[in-house]
């Protein structure tokens, strides 16, 4: 349950009304996250602008960003937010066994070893980022990664710290596929925050 809340979409008016308008054109629901947060509505909205940006701005395509914000959510022990790009990257045509050994730090034969690189970085960089050092930079550009997609790393992974961050603190209640995902015995995560 929930430690504050959730604005219900229907009784909202005012801006807190259009962002919700906004965030159910893109799901075909409001999500929980958003329910919690729209207490502040110019915090909501900017924040869902802030993730269509960092989703669709720079060369990383989507499908990766999607896993460095499965990993980030991992690293950062927020369920909700591992189950949502989990989700994501079902409907990109991963299976759950797929998702979780990315997850967990293994190579994904989904990816090439330049992106792997790239999701290890993520996982450094949402695990603390103080660890990142020149030489993980290095390793980046060594492998292919120029610096405007290493910004683009960097900026997805400091999303889904953020996001991360309120679903946890909040504890945002899963939503029902999220619960079904993670019912999947592949799936290997506990429901809600670790």
């Amino acid at each position: 349950m929930a430690r504050v809340t959730l604005l219900d979409p229907n009784t909202v008016t005012g801006k807190a009304k259009d962002m919700f308008e906004r965030v159910k054109r893109y799901y075909g629901m409001v999500p929980a996250l958003q329910k919690g947060l729209a207490y502040l509505p110019q915090t909501t909205d900017a924040l869902w602008s802030l993730s269509q940006a960092t989703v669709q701005e720079g060369s990383i395509r989507e499908e990766l960003k999607r896993v460095f914000f499965a990993v980030t959510s991992r690293e950062v022990e927020c369920q909700y937010c591992t189950a949502a790009h989990m989700l994501a990257l079902r409907v990109k045509g991963w299976t759950v066994e797929e998702c979780v050994e990315v997850i967990d730090g293994k190579p994904s034969r989904r990816l090439t070893d330049k992106e792997n690189a790239a999701v290890d970085f993520a996982r450094t960089v949402g695990r603390r980022p103080a660890a990142v050092t020149d030489d993980l930079v290095d390793k980046l550009r060594a492998v292919g990664w120029t610096d405007p997609e290493i910004v683009e790393i960097v900026a997805s992974v400091a999303l889904m710290r953020y996001t991360s961050t309120i679903a946890v603190a909040l504890d945002v209640p899963l939503e029902k596929a999220m619960v079904d995902l993670l019912d999947n015995p592949g799936a290997r995560l506990t429901r809600g925050s670790d």
